[in-house]
């Protein structure tokens, strides 16, 4: 900074630079999040800051929807999918005094299991095929038997069903 202002202003120019404290701001963490409550964090602090400060989401809050509202209005919205399978930072933002995380219910969820490289519970958002899920599940294992997926699901009736797919064929994702 002293060398720019050097350059702008001249060599008779003297500049003194210094940095206070950086300040704190008072936020809130609401909803599905381990320990709501008021929490005081850096003013540098985002969504993903905050969210660990309180201990993160409960089994039962949505991953995909964690909202910051700031007085009363959505301001933005973090899917931590992105964050977390991508490695995507661009929907976490800064956090200032005030605001308000709020994690809501989990919405539609699916289990992967078997010969995938992630199996785990996922919140979907917009998946519904099956070639959608598995890439969230980062795809079939090299050893996986492509050919025989069983898929088990509620139908519209309510009624358990079990459908064999074969991945190994393009209408089969």
């Amino acid at each position: 900074l002293r060398e720019k202002i050097r350059e702008s202003f001249g060599d008779g120019v003297q500049a003194s630079i210094s940095m206070g404290p950086l300040r704190s701001v008072r936020i809130f963490l609401l909803g599905d999040v381990a320990k709501p409550g008021s929490y005081v964090v850096s003013s540098l602090s985002t969504m993903t800051n905050a969210l660990f400060a309180g201990g993160g989401i409960t089994e039962v809050g949505s991953m995909r929807n964690i909202q910051l509202k700031r007085k009363g209005v959505l301001k933005s919205q973090l899917d931590l999918y992105d964050l977390l399978l991508k490695g995507d930072t661009s929907g976490d933002a800064q956090v200032l005094p005030g605001d308000v995380i709020f994690a809501p219910p989990v919405g539609r969820v699916v289990g992967l299991k078997g010969a995938v490289r992630r199996p785990a519970y996922y919140e979907l958002k917009e998946e519904n095929e099956l070639g959608e899920l598995l890439k969230l599940a980062g795809g079939l294992l090299p050893t996986s038997f492509a050919s025989l997926c069983r898929v088990e699901r509620i139908g519209e009736s309510g009624q358990r069903e079990v459908v064999n797919v074969d991945l190994g064929k393009p209408e089969g994702l």
